[in-house]
């Protein structure tokens, strides 16, 4: 069983999968979290990343990346299933979400044209067939753009200084669009505002997982 933790760039889906990993719901999970430190890892001679590359032209890179981006998710994935078959896996964002939101994102505003988009959508359709990435259930932590560049600002992490408002606010509509319009989305989500710091705050933070242990036992 997958389910996804979903959110804008910035929101805290790390935060908030080391929180699900830190403190037990009694139910045997995976933690998956998203393969940024391998797009890190692909450099070229004078040592910038991917990631890097991508913010900073995605003109030029926005293919590379999003075919590699689905690409490690679903080995990412692939692999602990593996390892752990029983468990849950709990997942930080989706194939889903590259196609829906960010590849999407960029062939709407010209940052794939139409060839390079037609080999995405064929090889993400092939890989979901494939492999075991189907949704039992998204989790989808909300809060407004404008946080969200704030706590991007906050983390300092690398490849990501130069990420504009705007483009939050778009991925932020495509996310608002897919996850909770039930023609774009059949699969169950549970909206959790994060938009406040919960973990400060035990009676908050102990609502929160009793939230999420009832939306997993309500998906079994």
């Amino acid at each position: 069983m997958n389910i996804y933790i979903e959110g804008n760039i910035g929101t805290g889906k790390t935060t908030f999968l080391t929180f699900l990993k830190e403190n037990s719901i009694d139910i045997p999970l995976n933690i998956v979290y998203e393969p940024v430190d391998q797009w890190q890892q692909i450099k070229d001679s004078a040592g910038k990343n991917l990631l890097e590359h991508f913010y900073e032209n995605q003109d030029k890179w926005s293919f590379a990346f999003q075919m590699n981006s689905f690409i490690s998710r679903v080995k990412k994935v692939e692999d602990i299933s593996r390892e752990y078959p029983d468990n849950i896996n709990i997942v930080e964002r989706s194939v889903f979400t590259d196609r829906q939101c960010f590849a999407k994102n960029c062939f709407e505003t010209g940052k794939l044209n139409e060839i390079e988009y037609e080999i995405y959508c064929r090889w993400h359709d092939w890989l979901c067939t494939e492999f075991q990435v189907k949704p039992m259930g998204f989790i989808y932590l909300k809060t407004s753009p404008e946080v969200s560049h704030e706590r991007i600002l906050k983390r300092s992490r690398a490849g990501e200084e130069g990420i504009p408002l705007d483009y939050l606010k778009l991925l932020h509509n495509l996310h608002e669009e897919w996850l909770l319009n039930p023609i774009n989305n059949t699969s169950p989500v549970l909206v959790l505002d994060i938009t406040d710091n919960f973990y400060e705050c035990a009676i908050k933070k102990q609502a929160i997982l009793d939230k999420i242990k009832t939306f997993i036992i309500n998906l079994k």
